[in-house]
């Protein structure tokens, strides 16, 4: 789906953010994040109004003067309060806004939901593929956690959506263990994401821990030897 109104707002969005960039060492064009957040919304089949918000979810906090009056004006009161549902309040505290999204996730509409989870699915990626030189490892888990409570909390998550959040958790968990850890620690975070998977993919917790036991006695050396 690519209509009128989507263009337009896709040209809008990436007019407001002209000159901004990602927080991450490759320094993308925030728009970059916009595209990709446009992109999940229509592939878990997102509808106008919601693929429209995708690109529009950070003008207001993002980018003054813009307001949702423009929005209003511009692409209807739907889209603009959609967007109102995903704006963070700018007057508070860095913490307490992080701490108001997981307090607010659970009273989401659906395509507040929906576009929420593709938002921290990119960012999750972005952490993966590309996180913040002067971000440890600390830093970088603390915000995998953060955006997992918030997601655990919404009430509308299409399981596809679902199961790419949780692939983005784990590549995130792995790079930040890759870059900041010592190897056997890193090795246990490794291990820690395989029995996640095993559990999402319907093993019971006996069988998660027998398979890591199987794996670790064959794949991971033992150096203190």
């Amino acid at each position: 789906m690519n209509t009128e109104m989507i263009q337009q707002a896709e040209a809008f969005a990436r007019k407001c953010h002209e000159g901004q960039f990602r927080k991450g060492h490759a320094k993308e064009p925030y728009a970059v994040h916009l595209e990709e957040v446009a992109d999940l919304v229509r592939s878990y089949g997102g509808n106008e109004i919601e693929i429209c918000a995708a690109w529009l979810h950070d003008t207001v906090e993002d980018c003054p003067p813009t307001s949702f009056a423009d929005l209003e004006s511009l692409f209807g009161m739907e889209v603009a309060d959609v967007v109102r549902e995903l704006t963070d309040d700018k007057s508070l505290e860095k913490a307490e806004r992080k701490r108001m999204q997981v307090v607010n996730a659970p009273h989401k509409s659906s395509s507040a939901a929906l576009v929420k989870l593709c938002d921290k699915t990119s960012n999750l990626r972005a952490i993966a593929n590309s996180p913040p030189k002067d971000w440890d490892y600390e830093r970088r888990s603390a915000y995998v956690q953060w955006a997992i409570t918030v997601v655990n909390a919404l009430p509308h998550k299409p399981e596809p959506g679902l199961q790419n959040f949780w692939s983005a958790v784990d590549a995130a968990e792995l790079k930040n263990a890759e870059d900041c850890l010592p190897l056997r620690q890193s090795q246990n975070v490794a291990l820690e994401v395989l029995r996640r998977k095993a559990l999402r993919g319907g093993a019971t917790p006996a069988q998660a821990e027998a398979f890591l036991v199987r794996f670790a006695s064959g794949a991971i050396p033992d150096h203190t030897k």
